[in-house]
């Protein structure tokens, strides 16, 4: 199943926005917002990532001006596809430590209709992955560049990065 904070928190590609939080804080836009086609404010939430790290990590938002909108949706009216940009900096904290890092960017997320989400990112995402993760393995990261991720209905992720640079904030908080 799909994590809507992690979501949330790739869409947080703000400044291109992305998704990202599959692990609980996505609140996507609603069905008849998605009919007009026009940009909207999007605001990702604060969020704490367990089961990431050997600690828990917290995410304050610091600066949120993304946008999103929808490009295409069902005939029953559920989104298809999103486009999300705008600025997002966030304060990752952890262990006692704390960094501020830029996710933005362009996002395009492509809503299948077994619940799993395609992302192409075109700038900066934020995605926590839960330990036993199959298709990547377990960390909090910071991703900048060209890529793609794979949010599968089952819960799973899949980092495609072959054109990115990635920071494990596991390793930087510790």
């Amino acid at each position: 199943m799909f994590d809507r904070r992690i979501a949330a928190r790739r869409v947080m590609l703000t400044s291109a926005a992305i998704a990202c939080a599959a692990a609980a804080t996505w609140a996507g836009p609603s069905a008849s917002a998605a009919e007009h086609g026009g940009w909207r404010p999007y605001r990702t939430s604060p969020f704490t990532d367990t089961g990431v790290c050997a600690f828990t990590v917290h995410g304050d938002i610091v600066r949120d001006e993304e946008e999103v909108r929808t490009l295409q949706t069902y005939p029953n009216g559920k989104v298809k596809l999103e486009e999300f940009r705008g600025p997002l900096v966030i304060r990752f904290t952890g262990n006692g430590h704390s960094v501020v890092r830029e996710v933005s960017g362009y996002g395009w997320f492509h809503h299948l209709k077994d619940g799993t989400r395609r992302a192409r990112i075109d700038g900066g995402l934020s995605i926590g992955v839960r330990q036993g993760n199959i298709g990547y393995p377990a960390g909090e990261y910071i991703i900048h560049g060209k890529f793609t991720v794979v949010f599968k209905a089952d819960g799973n992720q899949i980092v495609h990065a072959a054109h990115a640079k990635i920071e494990d904030l596991c390793r930087t908080l510790a």
